[in-house]
Parts: C-alpha cells; structure tokens; sequence
C-alpha cells in the first residue's frame, strides 16, 4: 500500500498568474527581509489599551502564546506586512478573551447555556465538508453559527452599529484570505453570513492546528499534535455559549479541518458529540491543502518553497489519528445520521445571525 508520504505532490505556483508582482513573487515587489520579531509585551498592551479603564483580567493561555509567537519568530520568516498581520490576528485573539471575560461577569447564566449533541464535521480544504455543512443548515432544526460571529463569538446585539461593522470586518477578512487563493476551487462557501469553521475559537487559546496553513510553523504544528487540547475545547465551549446564548438551537453543526484528529479531547469537553469525517482520497487531498496553504503564506511569508509545503501537509496528514473514524462507521458517528427534531418558526435557505436576525 502506498504511504501518503510517497505521494508525489505538485503545488502549482501562482505566483506568476498575478499582476503587479516583483522579482520576489509577492505584490509589489516586495524584497523578503529578515525575522520580525512578534513581541508578547507589545500585544498585551495593544489589547489592554482596548479597553482603557477597565478591570481587565490577565489573558489565558500566555504559556501557548509563548510558544506560538516563538515558533513564528523562529520558523516563519515573515514580511513586514506579514508581522502587522499576525500581531492583528494575535491581538484579536487577546480582546476575544477581555470580551468573553467581561460578558461573564455581565450575564453569568451565559454559562449555563445548554448545548446538547452537537455535531462536529471534520474534513481537510476538498474534502467537501464545508458543502455538507451547507446543506445540513438547511433543515429548519439545525443551526450553525455565521463566519463573523466564529471572528466575534461575544458581539453586539441586532440591528446595532457595531453589529454591521463587525460584519463589514468579518466581510473584508473573507476578501482578503479569498485574494491569495483565487484560482483555486475550494472556499466557494465562504461567506462572512455563512456558517463558518469553528477552528477560529480553537485559535483564540492559540492553539489551532489550522494556524500551520496560514504560517510556516512545521516544528509547532508536530508539537501541538501531541499537546493536550482540552482546556482548548473548554474555552472553545465557552464562546460557543456565547453565541448560542442569544438563540436557542435543536441541533448544531460545527465544522473544521482536523476535529477527527483530537477526538479524544474533544469528547471530554462535548461528551455527547456527534462526529463525521468527511474523508476522499489522500493525493487529492494533500495536493489540495498544500496548494491553498502556500497561497495563504505567501501573504505573509518570505519563505514560501512550494516542494516543502507539499512534503509538510503529507507527513502531516499521514501522521493525524482518526483512521477509525474514516474508515467505518462508529458508535461516535453514526448518530449524526439521526433526523434532527424539526424546530418551528425557521424555513429552509435562511441561515440566521447574532440577535436572531436573518441573513
């Protein structure tokens, strides 16, 4: 049988298909330069500084942050534009956590938000988990929460100005990841009010295996494989029922790329989880992932070989556990294939935002 890491990848360089582009291959013509540092103490202040005045407890998760601002110092080789946008990203993270935080303090019974056998879809850029996930949200008893609200799990109300700037951002940051990626087939979905991939709240604990495609972290990505994700999945709960706590949902899908490879964690937070991995077959996929993964770095990284991205996305999906899962049908899977209790007052088509407003 062949290994996944025989497989012989070709990422097609799109670096030549753009317009504007220097010798460097990136807009402009942009010269690589040297590590930029990601400094903790300069984004700490940055996302205190949001919120002057306030009694604004210490950010969770520093250790991870740590190592995640380490790696990226050490490993990714970014542009000056490429440092400015990890440090926003980062940033983001660290207000997400005052906001989650402050609503705690504001509305404690957010914590008693009930959400009872959600379903996590897990399945690589291709696999067409993003399409069923889609679909499923069409059944007036499913639910799944939007893009933006995945970005800003603690937002403002309906109607307000802050609401429609958050999706205006959320719209802007879809234009922007979509950009790089053009020419290829996958994201067709990704709307800023579609359902949207909930590895972003696994991002805020900074702890997201999805960061490696975006970034080139190879070492970090191996160490997080064997981290223990649970206090992750915690927090990943926790801005769930800040969300969902607005509306109440029958059943909920969540989806992401590598959930089947964290079951174990996931299970102990989300014991009553239902799983489904949508899986096709392993060249297709890495040639996939390992496309789309160089295009995103390329918007940030100086250091963008698209043979080692290729190399980097076989072994890693060779070395991801799950196997289980993809190959037959489980006590943890098969429920997912239940017929959901049919919830009045929603018909089929909408997906809904924050506030219980339709898209």
């Amino acid at each position: 049988m062949q290994r996944v890491s025989d497989i012989q990848v070709t990422v097609p360089d799109q670096r030549s298909k753009g317009c504007a582009q220097g010798r460097s291959g990136r807009p402009g013509g942009e010269r690589p330069v040297g590590p930029v540092l990601i400094d903790l103490d300069e984004l700490r202040s940055r996302a205190q500084a949001q919120h002057p005045g306030d009694d604004v407890p210490s950010p969770r998760f520093l250790p991870e942050l740590g190592r995640l601002a380490e790696a990226v110092n050490s490993e990714a080789g970014l542009t000056p534009q490429g440092a400015a946008a990890v440090r926003e990203r980062l940033v983001s993270a660290l207000e997400q956590q005052t906001r989650l935080a402050a609503l705690a303090q504001e509305a404690p019974e957010t914590a008693a938000t009930h959400i009872r056998n959600p379903v996590f879809i897990s399945g690589l850029p291709g696999s067409g988990a993003s399409m069923l996930q889609n679909l499923l949200v069409e059944h007036p008893s499913v639910d799944s929460p939007t893009l933006w609200e995945m970005l800003y799990p603690v937002s403002p109300g309906a109607g307000s100005p802050g609401r429609r700037m958050l999706i205006g951002q959320a719209r802007a940051h879809v234009e922007a990841s979509r950009h790089p990626v053009r020419h290829r087939t996958v994201g067709r979905f990704r709307e800023a009010t579609r359902p949207g991939g909930c590895h972003q709240l696994l991002a805020n604990a900074f702890q997201s295996p999805v960061s490696g495609m975006y970034l080139r972290i190879p070492e970090y990505v191996r160490e997080l494989e064997a981290a223990d994700l649970t206090a992750a999945y915690a927090f990943h709960r926790e801005q769930l029922q800040a969300i969902t706590s607005r509306i109440p949902v029958a059943s909920l899908v969540l989806r992401a790329p590598f959930h089947a490879a964290r079951v174990d964690d996931l299970l102990r937070v989300y014991p009553d989880a239902r799983i489904i991995r949508v899986h096709r077959d392993p060249a297709a996929l890495v040639t996939i992932t390992a496309g789309l993964s160089a295009g995103l770095r390329r918007t940030t990284s100086s250091r963008v070989a698209p043979k080692e991205v290729g190399r980097e996305w076989a072994d890693h999906i060779e070395r991801a556990p799950g196997a289980d899962i993809a190959g037959r049908p489980t006590a943890r899977t098969r429920p997912a294939a239940r017929r959901a209790p049919r919830r009045p007052g929603r018909r089929p088509g909408q997906c809904r935002s924050a506030g219980g407003q339709r898209c």
